[in-house]
């Protein structure tokens, strides 16, 4: 029979479903705080029916939806029994929960559940249509609505400061913590780390419009971003010029090509009295070590002398040792070639039978591993039953052994850092 509860504190509102299905609790006790403890338990049916799968690590996807949009994601053992989830969507916001499970493991699990690509998470599972979830393969289903109210959130900082903590960052903070820690580096090593951004982008940026007006000789260069590198952007430099310039030495003022373009405009292109310069620079730095006395020609001859009588003694004897070497080599291949056969069917054997022995190493491994956390889960399945006892989504109504540093560290930072209102 289905049942419907709800509870009401200030602005947080709670609705569980049906009684033959897992349950979701949320704290009402928290009102005015954006960050709910959740807990969860499983029903008689779905316990044996995980146990008479032998699943060994069972998860819970934790999906948010504020107005039929999936905006957050979190998956966890279902052995933690509770979690902290963070709200920055104000009105009403449904935790979806379902069990999943992966038979590659939990590196798959991750990827197939919370993994995310350039445009959020790859896999979706909530149907905005329909309000649910599907396509999960997951056991189990239940959600919980719960409203957050607008002055829930933490007050957001000064419109200035704002601007100068998250000058570096891409995305807004989500919470007061995330605010802090980026404050810590705004009034520390922001400072050095702009300056040396402003030293690289007028640099940068210099050289870029030098090159496009000596070099290339282009029109309607911009020089503005150079003295104004946050405010324009590096590609406004030669964007005008390349779509509505023109190149001085190549066409006229109404951009029809030049009949006047010979070799007076070559000689005394940019390009070309910088290459000159260069190569006369080059000479004039050499000058002085080009005439020396007598006797370094003399010294040079001897050398190159000798090294030529070196090099043709070496080509000599390697000559001799590659012509011995092609006379013994094969007979020397005949004789080892049947050896060689042996010794490799030999080693192949060797390590098929190496590989047969760490296969089955590894799946006696992951069999033990499997059934080590089946028979934990075996243990840990009377907490997770929903038969065990009011379902009290607080840190200190678990039991001592759940009280994890993760969970402490969660409460506390529920404690103190209010999420912002996204």
């Amino acid at each position: 029979m289905a049942r419907e509860r709800t509870i009401n504190h200030n602005s947080i509102t709670q609705t569980n479903s049906k009684e033959n299905q897992m349950k979701l609790v949320a704290n009402s006790d928290t009102a005015g705080n954006p960050t709910v403890a959740l807990r969860w338990c499983l029903v008689p049916e779905e316990i044996a029916y995980l146990k008479d799968k032998k699943i060994p690590n069972p998860h819970i996807l934790l999906l948010v939806v504020n107005d039929r949009r999936c905006v957050d994601r979190q998956l966890l053992p279902i052995s933690d029994l509770m979690t902290y989830i963070s709200f920055n969507h104000l009105g009403d916001n449904t935790v979806w929960a379902t069990i999943v499970w992966h038979d590659e493991g939990l590196r798959k699990l991750r990827e197939f559940y919370i993994s995310k690509g350039k445009y959020g998470y790859n896999n979706g599972f909530y149907n905005r249509e329909t309000d649910t979830l599907e396509d999960t393969d997951g056991y189990g289903l239940d959600s919980i609505v719960i409203n957050i109210s607008a002055d829930f959130f933490a007050p957001e900082p000064a419109e200035w400061e704002k601007k100068w903590v998250n000058l570096l960052f891409e995305t807004k903070p989500k919470d007061q913590c995330q605010f802090r820690k980026r404050r810590i580096l705004a009034y520390t090593l922001q400072p050095i780390l702009i300056l040396f951004e402003i030293f690289i982008k007028i640099s940068s940026r210099l050289l870029a419009a030098l090159f496009f007006t000596v070099i290339r000789t282009r029109t309607k260069v911009n020089f503005v971003p150079i003295i104004h590198p946050f405010k324009n952007d590096t590609e406004d430099i030669y964007y005008e010029s390349l779509r509505h310039g023109r190149n001085i030495y190549l066409r006229n003022k109404d951009n029809t090509e030049r009949e006047d373009y010979a070799i007076a405009g070559v000689l005394f292109h940019p390009i070309t009295v910088i290459v000159l310069s260069a190569i006369l620079l080059m000479i004039d730095l050499a000058g002085t070590k080009i005439f020396l006395g007598w006797w370094s020609y003399l010294v040079g001859s001897l050398v190159v002398g000798v090294s030529i009588i070196v090099l043709v003694l070496i080509i000599s004897v390697l000559g001799e040792v590659v012509k011995w070497l092609a006379g013994n080599i094969k007979s020397w291949r005949k004789k080892t070639s049947k050896d060689r056969r042996l010794e490799k069917a030999r080693r192949q054997k060797a390590k098929y039978a190496q590989e047969a022995k760490a296969k089955k190493l590894a799946e006696e491994a992951k069999e033990r591993a499997i059934q080590t956390n089946l028979d934990r889960l075996n243990k840990e399945f009377a907490l997770i039953s929903c038969d065990s006892g009011p379902l009290v989504p607080k840190l200190e109504a678990l039991p001592k052994e759940k009280r994890t540093i993760h969970l402490r560290f969660l409460d506390l930072k529920a404690r103190v850092c209010k999420p912002f209102a996204g």
